[in-house]
């Protein structure tokens, strides 16, 4: 054999390689010697990946143990034990291993009660310290369907439980009916994990079978967030939203079709070559189904759909190559319409999904069973199965059907009225009509439905024999088939219930928005609102809001094993929550409340008796200052400056912002860890909390306070760090994986604020959840005032606040980012009765990227400062930090002028400056250095601010800036970003400055 051809073969032997290989990692990086307690759990393992769930260590002081687990899988583990010593154990020892907060969580909880939401857990160890665990109840609650747990002489495994369905097709099954049967997936919800990806290329198909989501994700990226996932199959975790495996996807061939199926053990995947079938487990090729091109004009798989374990498929020509698109974009999304090049289906020859062939497989030995073959090309966008028939359409000449059993053809109906009424393909891949390559032919027993965003009228034909029966004057509507009705999704006035067999209107629906798709479950249609997701209650045909998030832009929401899945997203839209999102039926999804520990906890009996803390009056004790968030300071910022020490928080997570009182500095980290420095530098003391730590502690009356994720507030004495007490904000106690992190379903996500002798605290992650809002005595930490009600603040949408910002109290009341309905929730301080007055609209207008979940894009801080002559220092920056306003003094406004309306999140305002509609004043000075701040603080006379050119994030800087004259008096270059808010000054005039990479630093007079 020649060298070419040596060469050539071993080119091609490369290429099956990557082909064939799954993208991550199956083992951990590094193996750590093991004890023989943790050598026989791991021997019990069936997957190195997924959430654990420790009960008690295997023997006294064997903290060890769970950190062994960890580093030798890939599991994350859930610690749990009524021994406070316990948990302090695994605390510390996890923390010195760098992963606590990140794969290790420990907490102290009662034995009869695991402090999870229900299904989660893939795997339960209970241990000797745990003692004889009572409560099989509790593991099962626990346990995700097909989990176990192991007991010290025996194993438990949960059943799936009766009535789950699966959706294994794009389109829930073959007859392309996006309605689930599942009987378990129903409403009122709750959040079952927020996980990545966070951002979706386009387009995006889903299907879940067998415990698993999977995602295929296509070729291009409208923003930079989106690229590193392009051409990807995902499998997922349905349960608790671990990625099990990822593999590329060859590049070219456009996926948005119908050629991906889910079944109990298997993902069947085609695309322009053949059909893998992918094991569920491993991600691995354990066979794969080419069809001779002689009997098909070509390899390329248009179409499939699976009945009785029978794979059919619509099999054809070689198609247009879609070119994949990185983008070097910044942002959250948004994205071009009309840029994939084929999507105008100019010729059916090479256009995507275009076949004549169908064939009938055995998957099992990949027998051809029979073939047909058309003269004309059919649309794979047509073709749809049910019951013992195919049902197919070749645009402009016929609609047919044939016999899945023999591959005969049924009938074949070419009348004129049908075709005139059907009419030519439209123009669509547009954000009004929706994708051009949408499926647009449904079917039921008796009937054939043309609609979607190709189609003028909605037409309805006799599954029997093809005749046209009615049709609708509209066509772009989606379709969800149920036993009552019709339920045709449209934009504006065209949605409606209508009669199967007359199509006379029943009732009408609420608007959909633009393009996401309409799905279905049990008792609710889902689609896309003006922002939002609208649920329709199929019993009493009410409209109810679920504000943070849309129906995803192919898939919709798709339901599937008791769940509901939304996301990821390629789009920004007016969404507060971006990710791959599960919600679950809030029946049995946390412990009972009869089990559920005291809310508050007192550590010490002299609550009263602290060591005092000398706080100055120009100390920086609370987030940005005060409890305005104003960035003040009367201390005045040195004319010149020198780096005096750095010190490391943490290494493997974000800190907070710092705050200095007393000659000492404060800063929490998403670890959930608690640091006291003294003013050189020196750690005096470090507390544990039991999950991530967003927002800084408050300092107040000697006592530091401080919000963290696993739904509590916690006070210490300050000086010391001794514990004093805690309260639980959230409800109940239930943890839910969320971005990689275990918090509670209502975290105290946005801080804590003091205001005399009263500790405000908010906890809530979706209005769907319930979000709570508590005053507590800032001693004892007994509760005064408590709101429980805001989250469904309008009871007739069932729609309302959503925690999404840092809370600050301004005119008597206590205030915070409320997500996409409510631009800022409003509370008066003495009652906590919510002032935001309640909206009855499915709607969703207001924007934000929440820092604690998208610290990527919610640390940009924009300012609004006006000086003692009514000067202004003005910094616009969006929610997502891509749009934003050069640093600006601007003269007064004159006497009665009105300030331009801004949104919260900074992003109408961007907008009115291009339009002309905020009021002009002249520039002072403007910032021509083009650079983006994280932090600001305000003198009498120099601005010091934090940030990074906006075209080199990697040269973060720390500035001093003339406020009269705009010039910087002095920079130092830092080495990493300072976080959200992350300067602090003291009375002496000091400066601290808390760093992405977990350093703090200080910054003294020279």
């Amino acid at each position: 054999m020649n060298r070419t051809k040596i060469c050539s073969l071993f080119l091609i032997y490369c290429l099956c390689l990557v082909i064939h290989t799954p993208l991550l990692a199956e083992t951990p990086k590094n193996k750590h010697t093991v004890s023989s307690d943790t050598d026989a759990s791991l021997k019990k393992l069936k997957s190195n990946k997924g959430l654990c769930v420790v009960l008690g260590l295997p023997q006294v002081d064997k903290a060890s143990f769970v950190v062994e687990l960890v580093q030798n899988t890939n599991l994350q583990v859930y610690f749990q034990s009524e021994s406070q010593a316990e948990v302090a154990q695994v605390r510390r020892l996890s923390d010195e291993a760098g992963l606590l907060g990140q794969r290790i969580f420990a907490d102290r909880g009662t034995k009869n009660a695991i402090a999870l939401a229900s299904n989660l857990a893939d795997v339960i160890f209970v241990q000797k310290t745990a003692g004889n665990w009572d409560s099989k109840t509790e593991l099962l609650r626990v346990l995700r369907p097909q989990g176990i747990a192991f007991l010290s002489d025996s194993k438990i495994t949960k059943p799936v439980p009766k009535g789950n369905d699966y959706w294994d097709h794009p389109y829930h099954r073959p007859d392309n009916n996006p309605q689930s049967t599942d009987q378990n997936a129903r409403s009122p919800y709750r959040t079952q994990f927020l996980a990545n990806p966070k951002f979706s290329p386009m387009p995006e198909i889903s299907v879940a079978a067998g415990g698993k989501v999977y995602k295929a994700f296509g070729h291009i990226a409208h923003k930079e967030n989106q690229n590193a996932i392009l051409n990807t199959l995902m499998c997922i975790n349905a349960y608790n939203g671990t990625i099990l495996w990822k593999r590329k996807l060859p590049e070219g061939f456009m996926i948005h079709r119908n050629t991906m199926i889910g079944t109990e053990d298997a993902l069947y995947m085609a695309d322009n070559e053949s059909c893998k079938i992918i094991d569920s487990e491993t991600g691995k090729i354990r066979d794969e189904i080419v069809i001779d091109e002689k009997m098909a004009d070509g390899p390329v798989w248009k179409w499939m759909g699976m009945q009785n374990g029978t794979l059919y498929a619509l099999i054809g020509n070689k198609e247009v190559q879609v070119d994949t698109k990185k983008s070097a974009r910044r942002g959250l999304g948004h994205w071009p319409w009309g840029m994939w090049k084929g999507h105008d289906y100019s010729d059916p020859k090479n256009a995507f999904g275009f076949g004549r062939t169908f064939v009938a497989i055995n998957p099992a030995n990949k027998k051809i069973l029979w073939h047909f073959r058309e003269k004309d090309y059919i649309d794979s966008r047509g073709v749809c199965m049910k019951n013992d028939n195919i049902y197919y359409y070749c645009p402009d000449k016929f609609l047919a059907c044939l016999n899945i059993k023999n591959g005969k053809q049924v009938w074949k109906n070419d009348d004129k009225k049908l075709l005139a009424s059907i009419g030519s393909n439209q123009k669509a891949q547009h954000y009004v009509t929706g994708y051009a390559t949408t499926t647009y032919l449904k079917c039921s027993d008796d009937y054939l439905f043309f609609a979607g965003p190709q189609r003028l009228h909605l037409v309805t034909a006799s599954a029997a024999d093809g005749y046209w029966l009615w049709e609708k004057e509209h066509g772009n509507l989606q379709l969800v088939l149920r036993d009552d009705g019709i339920y045709a999704a449209g934009p504006k006035e065209t949605g409606m219930k209508l009669d199967y067999a007359t199509g006379e209107k029943i009732a009408s629906l609420p608007t959909r928005r633009a393009c996401t798709r309409a799905t279905g479950s049990v008792d609710s249609i889902f689609f896309r609102t003006s922002g939002g997701t609208v649920r329709l209650e199929t019993d009493s045909h009410t409209a109810q809001h679920i504000a943070p998030m849309r129906p995803p832009c192919q898939d919709g929401v798709i339901v599937s094993n008791g769940l509901l899945y939304w996301g990821p997203w390629m789009c920004g839209c007016q969404l507060s929550l971006y990710g791959h999102i599960c919600l679950g039926p809030e029946k049995n999804s946390s412990t009972p409340s009869a089990q559920t520990p005291p809310r508050r906890v007192t550590y010490t009996s002299k609550l009263s008796d602290v060591e005092s803390l000398s706080v100055q009056n120009d100390d920086w004790p609370v987030f940005r200052g005060d409890n305005r968030q104003s960035s003040t300071t009367k201390s005045p910022i040195p004319m010149k400056s020198k780096l005096a020490w750095t010190a490391q928080v943490t290494k493997s997570s974000l800190p907070t912002a710092p705050i200095v009182a007393g000659e000492m500095i404060f800063v929490g980290d998403r670890n959930g860890v608690i640091s006291a420095f003294d003013m050189q530098g020196k750690l005096i003391w470090k507390r544990y909390t039991g999950g991530a730590i967003y927002y800084p502690p408050t300092v107040n009356n000697h006592r530091l306070f401080v919000g963290s994720a696993d739904g509590r507030v916690y006070a210490y004495e300050a000086k010391t760090g001794k514990p004093l007490w805690s309260f639980r904000v959230a409800p109940h106690q239930r943890l839910i994986p969320v971005y990689g992190k275990l918090i509670s379903t209502w975290p105290v996500a946005g801080g804590v604020v003091v205001q005399d002798d009263t500790v405000y605290a908010v906890a809530g992650i979706a209005h769907f959840d319930g979000t709570h809002v508590v005053a507590l005595n800032s001693i004892t930490g007994e509760l005064k005032q408590e709101n429980n009600s805001s989250g469904a603040l309008s009871q007739e949408v069932n729609s309302g606040i959503s925690l999404q910002g840092s809370l600050y109290i301004e005119e008597d009341e206590l205030r915070f980012l409320a997500g996409g309905v409510y631009e800022t929730a409003r509370y008066d301080l003495k009652t906590l009765k919510c002032l935001n007055s309640p909206s009855t609209e499915v709607r969703s207008q207001y924007r934000t990227a929440f820092y604690p979940y998208y610290p990527g894009y919610g640390k940009y801080l924009s300012i609004e400062h006006m000086l003692n002559d009514r000067r202004e220092l003005v910094h616009d920056a969006s929610y997502e930090g891509s749009v934003f306003t050069n640093l600006t003094l601007k003269e007064a406004l004159p006497p009665g002028a009105p300030k331009a309306k801004k949104e919260a999140a900074r992003w109408l305002s961007m907008r009115a400056r291009r339009t002309g509609q905020a009021y002009k004043r002249k520039n002072l000075w403007e910032d021509q250095k083009q650079r983006r701040f994280t932090s600001f603080i305000v003198s009498p006379e120099t601005l010091l601010v934090a940030g990074h050119p906006d075209s080199k994030p990697e040269s973060p800087f720390l500035t001093a800036i003339n406020i009269n004259e705009g010039t910087d008096l002095w920079t130092h270059k830092l080495p990493a970003l300072a976080v959200k808010g992350g300067t602090a000054i003291d009375s002496e005039g000091r400066m601290i400055v808390s760093l992405e990479n977990g350093q703090l630093c200080c910054f003294h007079k020279e």
